[in-house]
């Protein structure tokens, strides 16, 4: 299931689905996480994360900036979070600065801070598969940032 090989669109060659790499309830970090794939937070971080999907569960926490192209956060975040996709859970507790595409606050989830909505057609197509440089222009794209403050479902 964590290994399962997919047909890619050149040729019909296969590549190796890579298993989310995971920081367990209990474990904790101090410093900085860059992985081009999936990450699975569930002890604490602190210091900047950097992945294709970031997921912060329950138990997780993070103290930093968190880039990737997508977010679910169901956790505590306090700092910046720079994604294409967002999705704060009923359980998230986020104080940070958020820029994104997409997001979606679930009831419960609480929110404290600044958020920008930029455009999917400012980001370079999904084709190009480059993380950081959508990252990149998300980054740039936050300079200025609208007030918004929501406790979601309360």
């Amino acid at each position: 299931m964590w290994f399962k090989s997919v047909a890619s669109n050149s040729g019909g060659s296969t590549q190796r689905r890579l298993a989310p790499s995971i920081l367990s309830e209990g474990f904790r970090v101090e410093g900085d996480i860059a992985c081009t794939g999936e990450v699975h937070i569930g002890g604490t971080v602190s210091g900047n994360l950097t992945a294709g999907k970031i997921t912060i569960g329950e138990s997780g926490a993070v103290n930093g900036t968190v880039e990737a192209e997508t977010a679910i956060i169901n956790g505590s975040l306090s700092g910046r979070l720079v994604a294409m996709n967002v999705v704060l859970g009923r359980a998230s507790h986020v104080t940070a600065d958020i820029v994104y595409c997409s997001m979606r606050i679930e009831p419960g989830a609480v929110f404290e801070g600044y958020s920008r909505r930029v455009e999917r057609e400012e980001l370079p197509s999904p084709d190009t598969k480059q993380i950081p440089s959508s990252v990149h222009n998300l980054r740039n794209a936050g300079d200025r940032v609208d007030v918004a403050t929501a406790e979601a479902g309360q």
